[in-house]
Formats: structure tokens, C-alpha cells, sequence
């Protein structure tokens, strides 16, 4: 009987339904996501980040700062999300400062590796960045785990946007390779 009806309807609807254009700012679909109470009104901005850090991890001369200013103007082409100047200088500093402490949030990242046991147990190393850059997973896990151990050590803030378990690694880094962190942001800032 299904099938008969299906048929049916099939037969009775034209084969191209016009289509209503609706303008973007009339649509109150596409302004959702603004009204949502559960959605906060802007996005993260460490996303944007931490694809300008995987960028610059391949490059053959990254540079820092063209870096930022890449990640700035694909933000300012979307026209849903505009940063604010806090935002952008924000997204500017984070990524000249990853691209500063390169070497040495490397080092941290594999001594803290290599003060945890159960990372390389459980072959949990690619989890925090350290293998090759060619595997792109390696290559997210190094850019995610770089700029946490920036906004971590040297800003001083909570880092919501990798996993506790991960933090917690970062956080067994001997306090040398954290000095030689802090260090290096220092002289891009």
C-alpha cells in the first residue's frame, strides 16, 4: 500500500517544484542560530587558530604574522560573524606567539609526553601532536596542544577547546621547558 501511495504522489507532483527565493537577512531559518539561547552569540575564535598553527607547521618560511592576518581576512569574509578588535588582537597574538615558541612548545609537548607513560602505552602519541606533520591528525593534535600550552602557561587561562586528559599531560611538562616557553612567547609580544 505504501509503495502504491508513494507512486501516487510521485505521479501527481510536478517534476520541477518552483523554488521561492528567500533573501538571506529574511529568512528566519539562516538567523537561528543568532536567537538560539543554548548557541553562544559569537563562535570560538581557537578554531580559526589552530588551523592558522597547522598552516604555518608545514610551511617552508612561516611566517607569523601572515599567518594571523590570512586567519583575520577569512573571519572578515564571513558576513554571519564579524570579530570584535579584542578578538582579532587576541587571534593575532596567539598565533605570532605559537609561531615565536615553535621549538620550544615542541619540546614541552614531547617531554610531557615522555613524563607520562601511559601516552606511549596506550600509542597515544599522535594524541598530542608528536609524530610526523605529513599525518594530518598529528598535525591538529600539534597546532591543539601548542596553543593550549601558550594560552596555559604563558596567559594563565582555563583551557576548554582540548580534553582533560590531554591538559593534564600538558600540565606534567618539567618546569624548564615551560620557562623556555614563556621565554619565547615573550620576545614575539
Amino acid at each position: 500500500m505504501l509503495g502504491l501511495l508513494t507512486t501516487v504522489l510521485a505521479l501527481s507532483l510536478p517534476s520541477r517544484l518552483p523554488s521561492a527565493r528567500i533573501p538571506r537577512a529574511a529568512s528566519p531559518l539562516l538567523q537561528a542560530g543568532k536567537q538560539d539561547p543554548m548557541r553562544p552569540n559569537n563562535p570560538p575564535i581557537e578554531p580559526l587558530i589552530i588551523n592558522a598553527i597547522q598552516d604555518m607547521l608545514v610551511a617552508r618560511d612561516p611566517d607569523a604574522g601572515a599567518f594571523a592576518d590570512k586567519a583575520l581576512a577569512a573571519r572578515s569574509a564571513d558576513p554571519d560573524y564579524v570579530l570584535t578588535g579584542e578578538e582579532a588582537a587576541l587571534l593575532r597574538s596567539r598565533i605570532v606567539g605559537v609561531g615565536a615558541a615553535a621549538e620550544p612548545l615542541l619540546a614541552l609537548l614531547q617531554v610531557a609526553v615522555d613524563a607520562t607513560p601511559w601516552v606511549a602505552k596506550f600509542g597515544a602519541t599522535k594524541d598530542f601532536g608528536v609524530g610526523e606533520l605529513s599525518d594530518p591528525y598529528v598535525r591538529v593534535c600539534r597546532a591543539e596542544c601548542m596553543l593550549a600550552a601558550l594560552v596555559y602557561f604563558c596567559e594563565g587561562k582555563e583551557v576548554t577547546f582540548i580534553e582533560e586528559d590531554r591538559m593534564e599531560v600538558l600540565q606534567a611538562a618539567p618546569a624548564v621547558a615551560v620557562e623556555a616557553v614563556r621565554k619565547a612567547a615573550a620576545g614575539a609580544a
